[in-house]
């Protein structure tokens, strides 16, 4: 059975010379980019007191340097070493742009191991990656490099390098580069599994089918079903070649009592935004406040006026309850929707009704947001 890269790499890592092969695979390397040569050196010291000689499972660490590999066990075996070299380099992120340059015109690729061999220690190498995927010329490099960066990141499963490549192909127009983020990514980021729920309303509405109770009434209804009854609509929503594919169901008590898919081409999408959870929890507030406040304070202004002579401190103190219950209301109203949790994704096509499906994860769905704005484009 043939290693694998992974393999090779635990080898090595293991191996008490890794450390004096690993610096001489770097200072080849550095070299070669240094004076823009593809072709490697190799060491020109002698190892360390102690190190097994330039010998290593691999084959000779002297001749794998003075020559091409013929295998993938030799390529892989000096992009290990080259990662590995990293892992005790803290300023590891100035060598992004000798690792795309040597990825892009050698035989080691050092990037593609960075997840096995830095593990979260490379954050900040990926985001250097990214900024040299997106401006390769800032890094006196070209096209060639900025791909072997952005391939490296849309295959990586670290955090960082999953956001910077998500940032990416939001920011960038180069469909060869938006080709080279989406390999392996058919049907974009993960499904999001979430539920649909009614579209949001206006705010007048909301406005007024709160102070008639009817809000009041639907929200009792939707309580008794869903814990009576078991209703629920559970969805998916995934970004397809097609378009925006929404997959929902209809159960009572656990039946399926409709199975439905919707797909809205991508050019037929008028609108499509995320609100986090209780983004409009401050509508809701501010009209409870305003309704507590007008209440109270017109009750006593009307008392304050039937006193023979008039009451001016129940009358100013009316005042001042319609005045607080209208301040509440303003702030409340004008929170953001800065409250971190779940979300809801509200799909609004070109024709026909809106759909809305919440309980979703935010990052996963601003994941699946920067996608589709990079397929629109």
């Amino acid at each position: 059975m043939l290693p694998t890269s992974s393999s090779i790499l635990a080898a090595l890592a293991a191996h008490p010379s890794r450390d004096a092969w690993a610096a001489a695979v770097r200072e080849s390397a550095l070299n070669a980019y240094a004076t823009r040569e593809p072709r490697l050196s190799p060491p020109a010291a002698a190892p360390s007191a102690g190190a097994e000689g330039w010998q290593t499972p691999y084959g000779d660490l002297t001749e794998l340097l003075g020559r091409p590999p013929v295998t993938d066990t030799e390529r892989w075996a000096l992009s290990a070493l080259l990662a590995l070299s990293l892992a005790s380099d803290a300023r590891r992120a100035d060598t992004a742009d000798a690792l795309a340059w040597l990825a892009a015109r050698t035989d080691l690729d050092a990037l593609s191991l960075l997840d096995e061999a830095l593990g979260h220690d490379a954050e900040e190498l990926w985001q250097r990656l990214a900024t040299l995927a997106r401006a390769p010329q800032e890094f006196s490099l070209g096209r060639g490099e900025a791909l072997a960066a952005a391939a490296a990141l849309s295959h990586s499963k670290n955090p960082a390098a999953q956001r910077s490549a998500q940032e990416l192909g939001s920011l960038t127009t180069d469909p060869l580069l938006l080709a080279v983020l989406a390999t392996g990514k058919e049907e974009g980021p993960a499904a999001l599994q979430g539920e649909l729920t009614a579209a949001p309303r206006h705010p007048a509405l909301t406005a007024l089918l709160g102070l008639t109770g009817v809000l009041a009434v639907c929200w009792v209804a939707r309580l008794i079903g869903r814990l009576a009854l078991a209703y629920r609509r559970p969805a998916r929503v995934r970004l397809t070649h097609q378009g925006l594919r929404l997959e929902y169901r209809t159960e009572l008590l656990g039946r399926v009592l409709r199975d439905r898919e919707v797909v809205v081409p991508i050019e037929q999408l008028a609108e499509v935004t995320r609100e986090v959870r209780f983004a409009r929890a401050g509508l809701y507030a501010g009209l409870v406040a305003l309704t507590i406040g007008i209440y109270a304070g017109a009750g006593l202004f009307i008392d304050g006026v039937r006193v023979p002579g008039g009451s001016f401190s129940l009358i100013g103190l009316a005042a001042l309850l319609i005045l607080v219950g209208l301040l509440l209301d303003f702030g409340l109203s004008s929170l953001t929707d800065g409250i971190q949790g779940k979300c809801r994704l509200v799909v609004k096509p070109q024709k026909g009704p809106r759909l809305c499906v919440g309980s979703l994860d935010p990052q996963s769905a601003d994941a699946m947001l920067m996608q589709l704005t990079a397929a629109r484009r």
